[in-house]
């Protein structure tokens, strides 16, 4: 009974917390977008982008509602939503630092166990982490959609010369034919934010439900709002099939 008694806490725990975090990142989102227009300032808290935070935020709440469309256990929906976020992090990280071109022959022997490079192994462990909802992940076309733009636009920003909003005017040119544009710093913020987003929305396609769930969550949605008065009972009775 004891056991029983602890095990029901540590979910009513998860629970809040999970409701606590959707509501903080709903705050998050709204909060950076306000910032980011009314201050024309893409700098956000912590030196991060707005934008950035804005994705951390929409991969958090995208994963919580496709598991709960899916109806995953609040408990799995905290743990899953919240690695699927510290994992995105982690993995564009990776990706942006390899993408330097210097970088690249520390990813061969005898450079790869330099102590620069070990940070970003441990960054690859942490980004793992994001294989807590495997087993409710689904490859789809969407998915594939989002991740080859993803790869292309990442490809032209390297093609350019990997420009950087820091570093204005700089461009990391390799031995590799590159494209050679005017301005091409302008681009820099553009294109990190729309990959930042893109494998973000990468990780919240993993867990798309099928038409049949997002029909059920219609249906109960629908219901939740006859229920609570903010939709007409009787029109809610004609949409419903016939038992």
């Amino acid at each position: 009974m004891l056991s029983s008694s602890k095990k029901l806490t540590l979910s009513n725990a998860i629970r809040i917390l999970h409701y606590i975090a959707i509501i903080s990142m709903a705050f998050l989102f709204s909060y950076s977008l306000f910032e980011w227009l009314y201050t024309s300032d893409v700098w956000g808290l912590g030196g991060v982008f707005w934008s950035s935070w804005m994705t951390f935020a929409f991969v958090y709440l995208g994963v919580a509602v496709f598991l709960r469309i899916k109806n995953v256990p609040v408990t799995e929906s905290f743990v899953i939503a919240l690695t699927s976020m510290i994992s995105m992090i982690w993995l564009y990280e990776i990706l942006y630092h390899f993408s330097f071109w210097n970088y690249w022959n520390y990813s061969k022997p005898p450079y790869f166990l330099l102590n620069e490079n070990t940070l970003y192994l441990s960054y690859g462990l942490v980004s793992l982490s994001g294989l807590a909802g495997y087993k409710y992940m689904r490859a789809n076309r969407w998915l594939w959609i989002v991740l080859l733009t993803m790869a292309a636009l990442w490809i032209f920003w390297i093609m350019i010369g990997f420009p950087q909003l820091e570093f204005p005017q700089k461009l990391y040119d390799f031995a590799l034919p590159r494209i050679a544009i005017d301005n091409a710093h302008a681009l820099a913020f553009p294109i990190n934010s729309i990959t930042k987003f893109l494998l973000g929305g990468a990780y919240v396609l993993l867990y798309l439900p099928s038409r049949q769930k997002f029909s059920e969550a219609k249906k109960d949605f629908r219901g939740f709002l006859a229920q609570n008065g903010f939709l007409d009972n009787d029109k809610f009775s004609e949409t419903r099939p016939v038992e």
